[in-house]
């Protein structure tokens, strides 16, 4: 069944009342116009021939006069009835067609600034506080428009001023958390500076000794500051993905071919499941849930990696028997700069959800302390 708009229902009822207005009205008319009809044709002459003596011929005459006159008179009075039966009917129907097309303009004229308004707040829930609507009409109209159009411009300056404090607290932040991060592999390199700098003024020959362990330390926090910067790069430059199709479980053993040497991986791949994902992007998930997994578990513990068919779905499950996450820290394990290990920057897992939702995926994650994590990735599978 058809859904009419307002609109369309109002002119409908009004098309309806009016049409049956005009039936009514003409039913009243049709009515007296019988109820004259009626009366014409009871009507006698018999009072007045009766006062007519019919005793000659002028007599005779006369009332034939006067029967031929009554009966051009009923002929002309009938006539009369038709001819204002017909112009009745042809000025109600005049009435009602000028009283539809005025009412439909109306309709029309009302309904036109609605429909802008209607157009204009979809830009705004859209986030489009630039709109402005032309203050015209009546001046109903104007005055919601006037009204629309203060709402919009204190919605622009508010996003704009929101903008701004957002854009000044990520700074804040950023600044706050590269300063941490920067100092701490700062502090050893200083330290063992310092070292090398008390054994240079009192045993310069000794220093040798230092050198090795000490060229090792500053080498391990130089990485590490290069890690941070990588890290903090690849966050900051997640590009619209280059979509292809993939064989998830040949990637996925590509990737741990640098990780199965040093832990424990087990691998229980389907080989017949194919995705649409950025090949770049697919890689950084996998390494960062992976460099996660292992960062979580023991040297010996086993991270399983499982990929299967669920319905449409490619489902990648990467599992630890690591410290596991406590309930209240869940929720906050996809927010950038959040991390309970004593090194990083909490920005690996915010990259993985990020690609995943630039790649169409869905992550998910279960954990409980002592028992371990396990990331969940949902893509839909283009074999099927």
């Amino acid at each position: 069944m058809p859904k009419f708009g307002m609109r369309t229902r109002i002119i409908l009822l009004f098309i309806i009342v009016s049409i049956g207005g005009l039936i009514l009205l003409n039913n009243v008319f049709q009515n007296k116009h019988d109820s004259i009809h009626d009366s014409l044709a009871k009507m006698e002459l018999s009072s007045q021939l009766r006062e007519i003596k019919l005793h000659s011929k002028q007599d005779s005459l006369k009332a034939e006069a006067l029967m031929k006159d009554f009966n051009s008179t009923k002929a002309v009075v009938n006539i009369a009835l038709g001819n204002s039966r017909i112009v009745t009917s042809v000025v109600l129907l005049l009435i009602i067609v000028i009283s539809t097309t005025v009412f439909i303009f109306a309709i029309c004229r009302i309904s036109k600034p609605l429909k802008e308004l209607k157009h204009a707040t979809e830009q705004i829930r859209q986030g489009d506080f630039s709109v402005h609507l032309p203050e015209t009409g009546i001046s109903e109209m104007r005055e919601l428009k006037n009204s629309f159009n203060v709402m919009s411009r204190e919605l622009e300056t508010t996003q704009t001023r929101l903008l701004v404090a957002e854009k000044e607290m990520i700074w804040k932040d950023l600044s706050r958390i590269l300063a941490h991060e920067i100092k701490n592999p700062l502090t050893p390199i200083q330290l063992v500076v310092q070292r090398l700098e008390e054994r240079l003024e009192s045993d310069c020959e000794g220093i040798k000794e230092l050198l090795p362990e000490s060229i090792s330390i500053i080498s391990q926090e130089i990485e590490n500051l290069q890690l941070l910067a990588q890290d903090f790069s690849n966050y900051a430059k997640v590009n619209q993905p280059n979509f292809e199709e993939l064989n998830p479980a040949l990637s996925i053993r590509e990737i741990v071919k640098s990780y199965v040497q040093n832990y424990q991986i087990k691998l229980e791949l389907s080989d017949k499941l194919v995705i649409r994902f950025d090949k770049t992007h697919f890689y950084q998930v996998i390494t960062n849930i992976l460099q996660n997994a292992i960062d979580a578990s023991e040297t010996d513990n086993t991270i399983d990696i499982h990929l299967y068919k669920e319905r449409s779905y490619a489902v990648l499950c990467i599992k630890d028997q690591g410290k596991g996450i406590e309930s209240k820290d869940l929720p906050r394990i996809f927010e950038p700069y959040f991390s309970k290990k004593s090194k990083g920057t909490g920005l690996g897992l915010a990259l993985v959800k990020r690609l995943c939702d630039a790649n169409n995926a869905i992550i998910r994650v279960k954990s409980k302390p002592d028992e371990g994590s396990e990331f969940t990735l949902i893509m839909d599978d283009v074999a099927t």
